[in-house]
């Protein structure tokens, strides 16, 4: 008799819908769905009033915006040309020297570039130990916790650009305190990244490593590692494509890097010049965006 009742709850219908509500189209909507749409509401026209978005001034700006893009084409590429040291054995055939014709900004792409590589070293090394600390779930003791996650979030909350100005007066002008910058600039957002990655992994798996009698560190590194890397990684690759764009800007204080020539040809109105530095940044992006999309899909 007791497992029929049971059956039976089991087999009972929900309450019926009235009639009425079976034939109408529309949703019902309850008085939370509401609230939530009204406050959305007043949170968006709150920050359109104090962004002063206008968009007929939008439209009237537009003819500016195409006399601006005019003013960059053609390009306009600054040369430099090198003197090349021939080994004597060629000197007979060739000279004593070549020359070698390259845009004025291409070495300055390629510090660049190496500023990004290395800052990016520098803040994942920063950043995984105090993204265990910001792990709920591996931290050492809530207290930690909290200390750690405050720490990334004034690290966060201030702009690389000030690194930069910070790390520039400690070690002077150069890339050197461009890489500073963007190492130390990215700590408070990746490893709050890492944190979320490591937080994420599923249990049951360390604790089936656990069961095998593995210590601690043993359990750390089967069953927390495994899962959390490949996450860890592709957001250190997305981090690197992020630190070459801040490596373009930070040469505008003197960080080193191409955002010395940029803030030049601005300065002097060389927009003919500026497009042809833009052209060559667009391409180190796109290779660069290429080569993390194939790293990505490796390590996932």
């Amino acid at each position: 008799m007791a497992s029929e009742t049971k059956v039976g709850a089991q087999l009972e219908r929900p309450a019926a819908v009235p009639r009425e509500r079976l034939i109408t189209p529309w949703p019902q909507i309850g008085v939370r769905p509401i609230i939530v749409t009204v406050v959305l509401i007043m949170v968006i026209g709150w920050a359109l009033n104090g962004s002063k978005a206008n968009p007929a001034s939008l439209v009237e700006g537009v003819p500016h915006i195409v006399d601006f893009v005019t003013r960059l084409f053609p390009p306009k590429w600054d040369m430099d040309t090198t003197p090349l040291a021939v080994p004597a054995p060629l000197q007979g055939a060739l000279g004593d020297h070549l020359t070698l014709t390259i845009p004025l900004v291409l070495p300055y792409i390629v510090e660049t570039l190496q500023m990004a590589i290395v800052g990016t070293i520098v803040g994942v090394l920063l950043s995984l130990p105090l993204g265990l600390l910001a792990a709920r779930n591996v931290s050492p003791h809530p207290a930690v916790y909290q200390a750690t996650r405050f720490i990334l979030n004034v690290n966060r909350a201030i702009p690389e650009i000030i690194f930069a100005l910070i790390f520039v007066a400690a070690v002077g002008l150069g890339p050197f305190g461009g890489v500073l910058a963007i190492g130390v600039g990215a700590v408070g957002s990746l490893a709050k990244l890492y944190a979320e990655s490591i937080e994420q992994i599923d249990p049951q798996q360390v604790l089936a490593v656990r069961a095998t009698g593995a210590g601690s560190i043993q359990t750390f590194i089967y069953g927390v590692v495994p899962q959390a890397l490949p996450l860890i990684a592709t957001y250190s690759l997305l981090n690197f494509e992020h630190n070459v764009r801040s490596a373009t800007i930070l040469g505008l204080v003197g960080a080193g890097g191409i955002g010395f020539i940029l803030q030049k040809y601005i300065s002097l109105f060389q927009y003919r010049n500026l497009m042809s530095t833009l052209i060559i940044i667009i391409v180190m992006v796109t290779v660069i965006d290429r080569v993390s999309d194939y790293l990505r899909k490796k390590l996932i």
